[in-house]
């Protein structure tokens, strides 16, 4: 008979957690849109509690507000050099952004080439200004943002969630002025492409034919009611119909060179799949006039409909980004997270929560010695009482026994000199309590220094590595996440009367560092 397996239990209680967040269950919010994905259950509903809560939360980047940038570098350059401010200088020289604005920028080493001594480096790059201000909504909420996505990244996780098998895939959304193109090899991106106009010269060829009432709200319902379908056109509204084909056509061209260019630029024979949408959302008969233009399987952006039980109408690069945010923090991975606002960690976990350890360690450290001293000097007390009532005792005894006075005068004189040694004893006990207790409390004004020193890190953002005190110097090595915290924390610590001293902050590991000290 099998034994029952006994499942193994991981209890960590919340306030020892790093995060209070849970992984599996993320929320998705864009404009009025707010759902929710539990990636258990493979579920996605409408979400109308609060955004502050334990699951995830998560939006993500529309296309058109990122830059796109890629260049070819041999693999002999990449060891020599520091590879991100590499990147960075090349994005601020060649990628025609402004260089007064401050970017977040994101990059993927492509090593597929034919030639095997080149890889390319394909870069992401959006405004920091973007960010900071684009998802307002959100923050006024709640602060912080777990996981901001973009879509060419987050391709990746209907993969890793096998909503489609991994292949050699092209992913197409045609937008106003562009069209952007993903292509994945075995579930890895290989390539990003944007091509020059996009749905706007489909707009402006109809607009030639002077339709009344025809403007933009009117072009996006014709082609997402009608799009392409020769079924959805009487023969009155034909004239319609050829010109949106015939500008489909171009552009289904345009992208059809870029695959065959693909083919010969990466180690890649075959596109296995297109998937193809547009800003308006699906485009109604395109992908079956692409599939039958390039003969390749063309399929709709619904890659939710597995966990679509309701039938909402889900905006697929929000459910990609929901996607993308559950595997990035199931596999601890923040590399493509475009979030500036991230969640703060439990209390213990933040500066002050540290240095609050830090300081009752030391309470309880100075305090434990001299309690066992002082219960110590009390046992000698009362031995000390015992010994006078025994002495008491002895007096009397004398007074009546006189024959035996040789002997108490023996004992006396034996007790009185254990009586003088444990008095030696209680005066040294008593000296040393003392000692101590003016040692313990001469630490009261330190403590008043640390706790002034931790409000101004808490009000800097400034996170602390390790403190040390030695022969009254305070020594505080910490470290933030931007140029100017530390700088800030050393002013407002010398507004404060503090001696300040410091070798200067350093940059390393995405982290602004720096030891100072403080002299008292």
């Amino acid at each position: 008979m099998k034994k029952p397996e006994l499942k193994k239990i991981n209890f960590k209680p919340g306030f020892l957690k790093k995060y209070d967040y849970n992984i599996d269950d993320v929320i998705g919010v864009k404009g009025h849109d707010r759902f929710i994905l539990y990636t258990k259950k493979k579920l996605i509903r409408i979400y109308r509690g609060s955004l502050k809560s334990k699951a995830l939360l998560s939006t993500y980047i529309p296309i058109e507000h990122a830059i796109f940038y890629s260049f070819e570098i041999e693999k002999n350059v990449i060891e020599k050099v520091d590879l991100e401010h590499f990147i960075e200088t090349k994005v601020y020289e060649e990628a025609g952004v402004d260089e007064t604005e401050k970017y977040i920028i994101k990059y993927k080493i492509i090593d597929s080439m034919k030639d095997e001594k080149i890889v390319t480096v394909e870069v992401i790059i959006v405004p920091a200004g973007f960010i900071e201000n684009g998802y307002k909504d959100i923050l006024d909420e709640t602060g912080y943002i777990d996981y901001i996505s973009f879509p060419a990244f987050a391709y990746k996780a209907l993969y890793d969630e096998q909503i489609i098998q991994k292949a050699n895939d092209l992913f197409v959304v045609f937008l106003y002025d562009k069209v952007f193109l993903t292509f994945y090899n075995e579930g890895k991106l290989l390539s990003i492409v944007t091509i020059s106009g996009g749905l706007d010269k489909v707009y402006e060829a109809l607009g030639k034919l002077k339709i009344k009432n025809f403007d933009i709200s009117v072009f996006e319902k014709l082609l997402t009611k009608k799009g392409v379908n020769s079924f959805k056109y009487t023969n009155a509204e034909k004239a319609v119909l050829d010109i949106i084909q015939d500008e489909f056509l171009s552009l289904v061209n345009i992208v059809n060179s870029q695959i065959e260019k693909i083919g010969l630029k990466y180690n890649i024979s075959d596109i296995d799949r297109i998937f193809v949408t547009s800003e308006y959302g699906n485009i109604e008969g395109l992908k079956e006039y692409i599939q039958k233009i390039v003969g390749i399987d063309t399929f709709g952006f619904d890659f939710y409909e597995e966990y679509n039980l309701d039938r909402l109408s889900v905006n697929p690069f929000l459910f990609l980004g929901m996607l993308e945010a559950h595997n990035a923090y199931r596999n601890e991975d923040q590399e493509y997270n475009f979030s500036l606002f991230l969640r703060k960690p439990t209390f213990l976990y933040r500066p002050s929560g540290r240095l609050f350890l830090i300081l009752f360690a030391s309470i309880i450290g100075m305090g434990i010695y001299p309690a066992y001293l002082y219960f110590n000097g009390m046992s000698y007390e009362n031995k000390n009482h015992i010994l006078q009532s025994e002495l008491r005792k002895l007096i009397v005894d004398n007074a009546k026994l006189s024959g035996q006075i040789k002997n108490l005068k023996k004992q006396e004189k034996n007790i009185m000199a254990e009586r003088e040694k444990y008095a030696k004893d209680i005066a040294f006990t008593k000296k040393f309590i003392k000692d101590i207790y003016q040692f313990k409390y001469s630490y009261i004004p330190k403590s008043s220094e640390l706790v002034d020193i931790t409000l101004l890190m808490n009000k800097d953002n400034v996170y602390l590595n390790h403190l040390n005190y030695d022969n009254g110097v305070f020594e505080i090595n910490v470290f933030s996440f931007k140029d100017t915290q530390i700088p800030n924390l050393i002013d407002d610590l010398v507004k404060k009367g503090f001696n300040v001293q410091t070798d200067g902050v350093t940059y390393s590991d995405k982290k602004y560092k720096a030891t100072i000290r403080i002299v008292e």
